[in-house]
């Protein structure tokens, strides 16, 4: 039996953290014990190269930095096309925007292969409207207005897109992307897990049994919101008695005004970029609640993660953080994101067992609706329905041929011929509509 090779193509994976990173990095560990599937990677990176992992290889794609933001745009689509040629795959998952599903459909042209999406990013509103709003009101809308043309003609011609949340399934179907599917990503419950608390490590931060840790651990940037994170802070600071502490796990933009809090502050501390797995999940089952602020996010793997490691969550109402807190019950929604509504909501998970009841419940939630082996095993139904619905497709439309050119044979032999100007098959067509 043959196997099915799945290939995934995205310029939004960075070796500076984040959750598609996550995902793709979880997706090669699971499909490359597989025996039944052939798995390759295409990410950008700043050499060419293979790595084998059993089943599974991670192409690296030169690719061109975009700034310090970490990020990398894989710039050459010929050499994508000499790739997924050499590959030829079944299937292709695009996880990033902007030119890669062009270059991907001009790259498999001619090859029996589907496409699908996976949509990471809310990029329309957060990377284009945020950006051009900045600039102008009105050219925000506008550039909102068009990124999300620009997504029906690209995500909305792939054979499914996949989505995490129920909220970003609605949003897309909104915005005229029909065919999209959900499939929520998942949590490693036994990595991530309250055993792992240390107190040795909240030593270091000056935190007893009784204090609460805050953590924040997620990208230094506009869109995530750490500014009213910290704004909060100071409000906390000089509007109660209180010494919160809090705890950045972080790469980007804001890296510097992290820097000067945590030099000014000795409750705030900052830990960079945070590589390893098991030490997030040291880190996370150690604090008492993390905040997740983000409005735009499209699942939230990093309080997903949070939740399993029993922390509660102090996060937006907004689109799939949202979605989480109304369906888990394991934190506060913020209706608004407002340094005043943060430090309410921060204050309010400061009382005495409030945010061990909100972890606890956080746990069982994620044990119950949350592993990546649900997600794989969805994602991998996902695509062979999308394989057979072609094929099914393809089925169809050989017999219609094949009938068309055999009632065109027999009218020959009759002694029929078309009407001039009309070929067969247009005859044929007009035929079968009557």
């Amino acid at each position: 039996m043959a196997k099915l090779r799945i290939c995934d193509v995205n310029d939004l994976f960075t070796l500076t953290g984040g959750g598609v990173r996550r995902y793709q990095l979880e997706k090669l560990r699971y499909l490359a014990r597989l025996p039944d599937v052939e798995y390759h990677l295409l990410l950008p990176s700043d050499h060419a190269g293979i790595e084998v992992h059993g089943n599974a290889r991670i192409h690296h794609v030169p690719a061109l930095p975009l700034g310090n933001s970490g990020y990398r745009l894989m710039w050459n689509p010929l050499r994508l096309r000499s790739i997924l040629r050499q590959i030829r795959p079944d299937i292709v998952e695009v996880g990033s925007p902007y030119q890669t599903p062009d270059w991907v459909r001009m790259a498999i042209g001619g090859l029996s292969c589907e496409v699908v999406g996976f949509w990471h990013a809310n990029y329309p509103i957060t990377d284009v409207g945020r950006t051009m709003a900045n600039i102008a009101p009105w050219l925000g809308r506008l550039g909102e207005r068009l990124s999300w043309w620009w997504a029906r003609r690209t995500f909305g011609r792939f054979s499914a897109t996949l989505a995490a949340t129920q909220v970003m399934v609605d949003l897309l179907r909104d915005h005229g992307i029909d065919n999209v599917v959900q499939a929520p990503l998942g949590v490693d419950t036994q990595m991530f897990n309250p055993k792992l608390r240390d107190a040795s490590l909240r030593a270091q931060w000056g935190a007893g049994p009784e204090d609460m840790v805050l953590c924040y651990p997620n990208r230094l940037s506009g869109e995530k919101q750490y500014r009213p994170l910290l704004e909060a802070y100071e409000l906390l600071r000089t509007t109660t008695n209180l010494k919160p502490i809090l705890v950045i796990a972080g790469h980007g933009p804001g890296e510097a005004e992290v820097r000067a809090m945590a030099s000014k502050y000795p409750q705030v501390h900052y830990l960079g970029f945070v590589d390893k797995p098991r030490d997030m999940a040291r880190i996370l089952a150690s604090v008492d609640a993390v905040a997740a602020l983000c409005p735009y996010e499209t699942f939230g793997l990093a309080a997903v993660e949070a939740m399993a490691s029993g922390a509660a969550i102090l996060g937006s109402a907004e689109m799939s953080i949202g979605e989480l807190l109304a369906t888990c019950r394991c934190g506060i929604a913020l209706e608004t994101l407002t340094p005043q509504s943060v430090a309410e909501g921060w204050q309010e998970l400061m009382r005495p067992g409030r945010a061990a009841l909100l972890g606890a419940r956080g746990r069982a939630e994620a044990l119950q609706r949350y592993s990546w082996k649900a997600t794989f095993s969805r994602i991998i139904s996902i695509y062979e329905q999308v394989i057979v619905d072609r094929r099914r497709i393809d089925s169809q439309q050989n017999a219609r041929v094949a009938g068309l050119l055999e009632e065109d044979g027999a009218g020959r032999r009759s002694g029929s011929t078309p009407a001039s100007g009309q070929s067969p098959v247009n005859q044929g067509e007009i035929k079968s509509s009557r």
